[in-house]
Order: C-alpha cells, then structure tokens, then sequence
C-alpha cells in the first residue's frame, strides 16, 4: 500500500501521545512528588496527539463528507476511530487545563489523567482493529497488527520519557529497565510481523488466488474516466529485496540497536535524547514499512508478478 504522510502522522503520534499519558498516569502512583515531570509528559501527549489528529484531515477526499464520520459507529472501525481519538483528545485537553488552573483540588488532576489513559488505550486498540480487520489486506489481517500497534505505542513513550527525562536532568527510577523490557518485546513482535508479511506476499499470486475465502467476486473498477481508488493506494510495486533489506535493516539499527547499546554501554540518561531521535526515526521508518510493505488481495488483477518460466509446453 502506499504510505500516505496523514496515516503515518496519525498512527505515529497518536501512539506517541498514548504511550506519554499512560506514563504520567504510572507515574502519578510511583513518583507523585513529581508533578511537574508528569506535567510535562502531558503536554507533549498533548501537543503530539493534536498534530496527530489534525493530520488526519488531510487524508480526507473530500472535507464536506467529515459530517458523516460517526453515522455507522455500529459496523465501522473508521466512525470508532474519530470517536474514541476525538473523546481521548479532549480528556488530555481538559487534564492539562486542571493542572494549569485548579491543580490543588485533590484528586482531580490524578483522576483524569489515568480516564485519558485509559481512554488512549481504547483509542490505539480501535485505530489497530481499523486495520487488522481488512481481509482483503493480507499483510494486517492479524493479530500482531494490534499488538505491534500497542508496542510501538508504548516504545514511542518510553523513549520520549527517557529522552525528556535526559534534557531535564530528572531520573526516572526503573524507566531505563522498563524501556530495554518494551524493546526486546517488539523486537520479537516486529520479527514475526515481518514474516508474516512474507507469508502474506506468496500467498496472494494468480497461480495460488487472493487469499481470500468469500466467493463470488465482483468487479470494483467500473471503467470510470477517474483511476479507483483501489488504484490510487492499494496497488503499489512491491518492494525489492534489496529495498527490503535496506529498509528493514535501517529499522532495525534506529529503533532496537542504538537505544539498546546506549543503555546498556550508557548508564544513566546522558545520551538519552539521542536514543529518543534515533527511536523517532526508527518509527519513522517501521511505520512506513508497515504500509510500504504490505501486500492486498488485489495484486492478483492490478499488480506485476516475479517473472516465471512457462510453463506452456513447447
């Protein structure tokens, strides 16, 4: 599929923002004395899940048709999505604005910072199911979409804290064992992604079908003076396996290798925020390749196919 830069601001910094306040909200039990820390996580959350949700809009076809987004909440993870984004939003919004003006009403603050928590899971759990449940897209159609979208949202946080931790000077105490922990965990779920989207691109072919179960099909593209829009995104060259590599490599070194070797050859937060630029880009480059790399069912009609032998005997 093609990656288009509003779904990959979105998706990334909408974990970015839940991966932040779900910290805030750990830290408002274990280091409560620190309330201007956690205010500052928030604020980023804040600013992170804003950017975040206005990049959205311009993925949009067209803009007058956003009235219709929250008709088909029943059947639609689309409608779910600007629903559970736009509520998260503006819990945060309305947390950060207790703590500016009200912040010594008891409990208060604590309580809707752990609602937006929890509201952000939701949230990054309906944006993963957006994907996840598309059949036709092979490469998602998995459980691991879910749960490396929850990975990725909390290696997002858990480097930012590290790294503003860092250009504060104020330790976090277990935030560097808890990030080597997150690291190793999505490391393991990105490897099996990673073949699973193998699997995905060698089972949708003409000589082995789409994939899919349901029969008959039905011609979508009508003949329309206008390319489909199945056109416009979904059918994208497959990478080469040299572009793979280089692409898959990169990651690899950005998001796992060099936060990985600074904390453990690095102890403390002195290079910390180069571990957070080097994490940023590393999802940068992960969340491209999720889209980049993908495989939908439609290849079979629209998209070129490794060149074969003939099998036609001569």
């Amino acid at each position: 599929m093609r990656p288009t830069w509003p779904l990959l601001a979105l998706t990334l910094l909408q974990g970015l923002s839940v991966g932040l306040m779900s910290i805030a909200a750990i830290l408002l039990f274990t280091q409560p004395h620190d309330p201007k820390m956690i205010f500052i996580l928030q604020g980023t959350a804040f600013i992170t899940g804003g950017i975040g949700g206005l990049s959205s809009i311009f993925h949009m076809h067209r803009l007058q048709g956003a009235k219709y987004v929250l008709r088909r909440l029943k059947t639609s993870w689309l409608s779910r999505e600007a629903l559970s984004t736009g509520l998260y939003m503006m819990v945060v919004a309305l947390t950060v604005l207790v703590h500016l003006v009200a912040l010594p009403l008891s409990g208060l603050w604590q309580t809707l910072s752990v609602i937006a928590a929890v509201f952000g899971v939701a949230a990054v759990y309906i944006t993963a199911m957006l994907y996840a449940t598309i059949r036709a897209m092979r490469s998602w159609h998995s459980p691991l979409t879910v749960l490396m979208f929850f990975g990725a949202a909390a290696l997002s946080g858990t480097l930012w804290a590290w790294g503003i931790s860092g250009m504060l000077h104020e330790n976090i105490p277990g935030l560097p064992m808890a990030l080597m922990v997150v690291l190793v965990i999505t490391a393991v779920l990105k490897a099996l992604q990673i073949r699973n989207f193998r699997e995905a691109e060698h089972m949708v072919m003409s000589s082995t079908g789409t994939g899919l179960s349901q029969k008959p099909y039905r011609v979508m593209d009508t003949g329309t003076t206008k390319p489909p829009y199945r056109h416009q995104t979904q059918i994208w060259p497959a990478l080469t396996p040299a572009q793979r590599a280089w692409g898959y490599g990169l990651m690899g070194l950005l998001l796992w290798g060099i936060p990985a070797i600074l904390l453990v050859a690095v102890p403390g937060f002195d290079l910390a925020v180069v571990a957070l630029v080097s994490g940023s880009l590393g999802l940068m480059v992960e969340r491209w390749m999720f889209f980049g790399d993908a495989t939908h069912s439609s290849r079979v009609w629209f998209a070129d196919e490794p060149k074969r032998p003939s099998q036609v005997a001569r």
